[in-house]
């Protein structure tokens, strides 16, 4: 009996679903909250060449002169299987483990974990440059398995200034070593983009006593944040010029719905500031930039509910505003998904970012590198690294 074979392209053929095979993949080195030396990878779709990506794969961002890890999955391929690591630009990002011409080790003892690479970011100057790293099969020449793009970023900082404000005599409890330890946290959250946050030693005591509730700023979810008086009453104390303003305080509280402490954190860009200007006539001190937060004695939650809305205030909008797709993993990743938790058990919700102190499931970190047309605001670290430069943070 004689077969014939016919290899068919699926592009000349719509009614074929074509299926990747991927023998191996890259994914964060560690689990639990962010950790600076094994950021977070981009791996939002497989697509050819773009701008802020050139790998036919993830991407993955590096600071200049750190080292970072990414993990190596053996999907389809056996353990014994010998896999090497090849970068093709030693002058952007060197490979420091394995050796260059060695094979990775999915045993490997000691404080290199088993099949992880590490890179660091050796590219100079004030530009983003970007290499790839490629994972050869059976030899160091074999054949191309999987590359990722490495995005090695020159540092920009952003200088912090907090505030304490005690509204009708009640204070913050937030404490320095607490924002020291928030900010710590957040710089482990930017590192993936290349920004770091530098917080003044002295915080700011503000007082306000005209407000509906003490120690609390109430938020009317019939108008916009952007035209509440309290809280603006509330950025409106003392902010100081080219820094981003970082206010705590005791409590939110929701009308019409009377629900207290529901919201964590509420914050403004300067294009914000800009389209809601003071109102004499009826009293309203005018939007300003800058963050605003809740006390909290869950310092991780409230940890990446900093650097969140520090990500509205350069300009990211919500994941799931403009995308259809808002309730799956990929939203789930990123930092600025809508919820800080994800509440349910499922499996599709285990993100691998942890829980936080009530249990519930902590939402990703992820910053998107990948500009692709059908994400809304895909490119969000070129984003927020132009928002930088151009200090859409700081106050009007």
């Amino acid at each position: 009996m004689a077969f014939n074979i016919e290899v068919t392209n699926p592009r000349l053929h719509p009614s074929i679903i074509p299926h990747r095979i991927a023998p191996v993949r890259f994914v964060r080195a560690v689990s639990g909250f962010a950790d600076t030396s094994a950021p977070d990878i981009d791996d939002h779709g497989f697509i050819l060449p773009q701008d802020f990506c050139t790998a036919l794969g993830p991407v993955v961002g590096v600071i200049q002169n750190k080292t970072i890890r990414v993990k190596v999955i053996r999907d389809r391929l056996d353990p014994t299987t010998l896999i090497y690591p090849a970068v093709d630009s030693d002058a952007i990002a060197a490979l420091e483990h394995p050796a260059p011409g060695s094979p990775i080790d999915p045993n490997d003892a000691g404080d290199k974990k088993g099949d992880c690479i590490y890179l660091k970011g050796t590219a100079t100057g004030s530009t983003i440059q970007e290499t790839k790293v490629k994972l050869h099969y059976g030899a160091a020449d074999g054949p191309v398995l999987a590359e990722i793009a490495v995005r090695v970023y020159p540092t920009i900082t952003i200088r912090v200034q907090a505030h304490w404000v005690s509204i009708n005599g009640t204070p913050s409890t937030t404490s320095n070593d607490d924002i020291t330890n928030i900010f710590r946290r957040v710089n482990r959250i930017y590192a993936q983009a290349g920004v770091h946050f530098s917080v003044a030693a002295n915080v700011m005591e503000e007082t306000v006593t005209t407000f509906a509730r003490a120690g609390t700023v109430t938020l009317d979810n019939n108008i916009n944040d952007q035209d509440n008086t309290e809280l603006q009453t509330v950025l409106r104390q003392n902010p100081v010029a080219d820094r981003l303003n970082a206010y705590f305080f005791a409590h939110f509280f929701e009308i019409p719905d009377n629900t207290q402490d529901g919201v964590l954190g509420v914050a403004f860009s300067r294009d914000d500031a800009r389209a809601h200007p003071p109102i004499p006539a009826t009293g309203f001190p005018g939007c300003q930039a800058g963050i605003t937060f809740r006390d909290n004695a869950d310092i991780p939650q409230v940890s990446a509910t900093v650097a969140h809305e520090i990500g509205h205030a350069l300009r990211l909008s919500h994941f799931n505003t403009g995308n259809t797709f808002s309730d799956n993993i990929w939203a789930q990743r990123c930092l600025m998904f809508n919820f800080s938790s994800l509440g349910a058990t499922a499996a599709r919700n285990q993100v691998g970012y942890g829980n936080h102190s009530n249990g519930n499931i902590r939402r990703g970190q992820l910053l998107m590198t990948k500009k692709i047309t059908k994400i809304r605001q895909s490119d969000q670290i070129n984003v927020l690294r132009t928002s930088v430069r151009n200090r859409t943070y700081a106050p009007i």
